[in-house]
């Protein structure tokens, strides 16, 4: 992994894990609010807050369906790349609060001429099993992670 010019490909799919797991996730928060001493009005209020979210969630990090989702990761001799669903490509700098593990990868990312931090969650059904391989290993033993967390 010393070569700094290797290329990474990774195109992302829609993941059956992510979207039952939020659902899941949503439908339970949904349920404390019910059981909880909060006058009516106000559970209601947090269910749908809680709705909205995951409705805002769905098209953006599940399904890929919305025009600014992230599809796809490049690493290249020019540093990082996010692909988006509308075919935009944008340069992106790597955070080194990124986590890596078997079962799940969170990479974060600062997109250039933004202020907000870029996250794509990649469960293991996100990707090909090879190239969520070589990220997982270009992500723990690439100098330029730590680098990046100045």
């Amino acid at each position: 992994m010393s070569n700094p010019t290797e290329f990474l490909l990774l195109q992302r799919q829609p993941s059956r894990w992510l979207g039952a797991l939020s659902l899941l996730v949503t439908l339970l928060a949904c349920l404390a609010l019910y059981r909880s001493n909060l006058p009516l009005t106000s559970a209601m209020l947090g269910m749908l807050g809680l709705v909205a979210f995951f409705c805002w969630l769905w098209p953006r990090q599940i399904s890929l369906r919305h025009a600014h989702s992230v599809t796809g990761l490049r690493f290249d001799s020019q540093g990082w790349h996010v692909l988006r669903r509308d075919g935009s490509e944008t340069n992106a700098s790597l955070l080194g609060d990124t986590f890596v593990s078997a079962l799940l990868t969170v990479v974060r990312l600062r997109e250039s001429g933004r202020w907000w931090s870029l996250s794509v969650v990649l469960p293991a059904d996100a990707a090909s099993e090879d190239a969520l391989r070589r990220l997982r290993l270009r992500l723990r033993f690439s100098r330029q992670r730590w680098a990046a967390a100045e």
